[in-house]
């Protein structure tokens, strides 16, 4: 217990050495960028020259925002954690450490990807992160957290600001446990999935509910409330 914490302590720290190189390192080339546009466009009269700089600066924040989330899930891409099926570790593990180091650096982009949202960017980004998501996939939120376990098939929606868990705690142990969202099926807005959830094709999560871990929502059913439960038939839609 007191070496993990030790562990834990050193990781911490470890983080911040990290934290600095995900939002520094793609600054770079953005910085590149400036000195080139500033060079290219410059102009000695006043007005066109404040115009152009303002466009200057619009646009490296930009590059620096594509290049900072394209970054991020690369890191993610080889520190996470490479589980597919349902999974129980000790929280005092290793495993925890690069879980936990992933989701703080899932969580600094997401300042940058919640403007990205719904787009072919933040969906490429979830992607290189581990999720399986089809063509034709609307993703509102840059709430998906462990991508790595998630499989979203195509012309399902998730509303802007629904939460995707794919662990939980329970017990001094990390569980992790896959949630799929079959074709056509429709997160709403404010929504939380929790681990192992499976939602059938054509199937509707209300704004707001809550689907609690394991739970199969069958196919065209719609689920609402805390915790989520059946309010209308695949027959009554």
């Amino acid at each position: 217990m007191k070496a993990f914490q030790l562990v834990q302590t050193i990781g911490s720290v470890a983080v911040i050495g990290i934290m600095a190189l995900v939002w520094g390192l793609p600054a770079a080339p953005a910085v590149l960028f400036y000195e080139w546009a500033s060079d290219a466009f410059g102009s000695s009269t006043a007005w066109i020259d404040a115009v152009w700089t303002g466009l200057t600066l619009s646009s490296t924040a930009i590059v620096y925002m594509l290049l900072l989330i394209f970054f991020s899930a690369l890191i993610q891409f080889v520190l996470h954690v490479r589980i597919k099926e349902h999974t129980v570790v000790r929280l005092h593990s290793m495993t925890t450490i690069r879980w936990a180091i992933c989701g703080q650096i899932g969580r600094s982009t997401r300042p940058v990807l919640q403007h990205l949202v719904p787009s072919f960017v933040a969906n490429a980004y979830f992607r290189i992160c581990g999720a399986k998501i089809q063509i034709g996939a609307q993703i509102n939120s840059a709430l998906l957290n462990d991508p790595n376990l998630l499989t979203i098939e195509s012309d399902v929606v998730i509303g802007g600001g629904a939460i995707i868990n794919g662990h939980l705690v329970e017990r001094g142990e990390l569980i992790f446990s896959p949630i799929l969202i079959e074709k056509g099926a429709l997160i709403g807005t404010g929504a939380m999935i929790q681990p192992g959830v499976q939602i059938g094709p054509d199937a509707v999560i209300a704004s707001q509910a809550v689907v609690p871990k394991y739970k199969v929502i069958p196919a065209g059913e719609v689920w609402g409330g805390i915790p989520a439960r059946k309010i209308k038939d695949s027959s009554e839609r």
